[in-house]
């Protein structure tokens, strides 16, 4: 039998739980985190102790302090992090959680009021996240229900007070709408929860079958019915979150045109009816003493390539830097200086690819090399040649 890692709060469901899963005989090791967030803190963990010191069981208690940030999403990810750590700690990959049918419609309320795009709505019987399978076996019993389990089992619990509080939307949304639902109410919901989930998946899948074709035409893109909804499944793709409908549709509205568009640390640009999202481009600054043949994490010097790839120099050329492109380059060709900004007009290249466009600058300052695009009137000769290439820009 496969060990099991309890996620256990102390609280009347993650007590039912445990309860229910040690008299299936499970083999379970107990997680409990402690976040000193409250004055009865201690109470809930030393419930949780006492429990696994009766029948035998192992537990593990996290001390997390909390410095600055939503507490809710910090505490969400600390205690995950924390139930993935003992899993480790024991060889497992299986994980239970308390979640029960109340959470699931509270969940779903919270996500539509603030119109989140979700894989899923509400919450999955199981789901994996980074590797681990997480477990929720309680979805078909209400809050009420456990609590009444844990009375009729002589099973010890604590109420959390926070939750009584309106301080949360979560609370709000608990006590204002489904503390008030009946049993069959709330049944009427999670079939609710359910049939959209169904139709979701289906609009999911359409849109995965659009990306499997698709060449990066922007138009192809914005012509699509929910063309938002594609927008951000290809965003996610990336970044591996949503974001909210009307962030996606203004979004849309702006790559009708040519335009460089900044989100989080990546760039979105249409440019020539293609839609490109890169990284950021981080500084690049090296500092050569010789020019040597070998790969380089940003650039590869060659001793044979195109000719566009090609320069020479000499020893009073040195030390060479290389570094992105400033605005106000210039690089002295036959015909006289030219803005290194003129070469990428001149080629039609993307704003995104221009940032991340290298240059090679002499002892003096001298822009005298702009790898693909043009050599100055000194450093194109006969004498010995290297052969420059940027990185990822292929």
């Amino acid at each position: 039998m496969s060990k099991c890692v309890v996620a256990c709060s102390g609280g009347p469901d993650s007590m039912a739980l445990l309860d229910q899963l040690n008299k299936q005989g499970e083999d379970i090791v107990v997680a409990h985190v402690n976040y000193k967030h409250r004055d009865t803190a201690d109470r809930d963990e030393n419930i949780v102790k006492e429990y696994c010191r009766k029948y035998d069981i192992p537990v593990r208690v996290c001390y997390p302090v909390h410095e600055k940030g939503n507490f809710q999403a910090w505490a969400r990810d600390v205690r995950y992090a924390f139930f993935e750590k003992v899993a480790d700690e024991f060889d497992t990959k299986i994980l239970y959680v308390a979640h029960q049918m109340d959470d699931v419609i509270e969940t779903y309320l919270f996500q539509k009021k603030r119109n989140m795009v979700c894989d899923w709505y509400g919450l999955k019987e199981e789901s994996i996240r980074h590797g681990y399978q997480i477990i929720r076996p309680l979805l078909s019993f209400t809050k009420n229900e456990l609590q009444q389990y844990c009375n009729e089992n002589g099973v010890s619990f604590g109420i959390d007070e926070s939750n009584l509080t309106n301080h949360y939307t979560r609370n709000v949304i608990r006590h204002t709408q489904i503390e008030k639902m009946s049993r069959k109410e709330k049944e009427a919901w999670i079939l609710k929860i359910q049939n959209e989930n169904e139709l979701w998946q289906i609009k999911r899948e359409g849109i995965e079958d659009f990306y499997k074709s698709w060449n990066n035409d922007v138009d192809a893109l914005l012509n699509q019915k929910d063309a938002w909804l594609y927008l951000d499944t290809f965003l996610f793709q990336t970044l591996h979150h949503h974001f909210s409908k009307k962030y996606m549709e203004e979004l849309c509205v702006q790559l009708r045109r040519d335009v460089l568009i900044e989100i989080e640390n990546w760039l979105l640009e249409r440019h020539g009816g293609k839609l490109y999202f890169m990284p950021s481009p981080k500084d690049v600054y090296y500092k050569l003493d010789e020019l040597e043949v070998k790969d380089y994490p940003d650039f590869i010097i060659k001793n044979e390539g195109k000719t566009i790839e090609m320069f020479s120099v000499d020893a009073s050329d040195f030390p060479l830097v290389i570094r992105r492109v400033r605005v106000n380059d210039t690089i002295q060709m036959r015909f006289g200086n030219k803005n290194v900004h003129r070469f990428f007009v001149d080629r039609k290249i993307s704003k995104i690819h221009r940032k991340y466009w290298l240059v090679v600058e002499n002892k003096v300052g001298n822009v005298i090399f702009v790898p693909g695009l043009g050599c100055d009137v000194k450093h194109y000769s006969q004498n010995q040649q290297f052969y420059f290439k940027i990185n990822g820009l292929d």
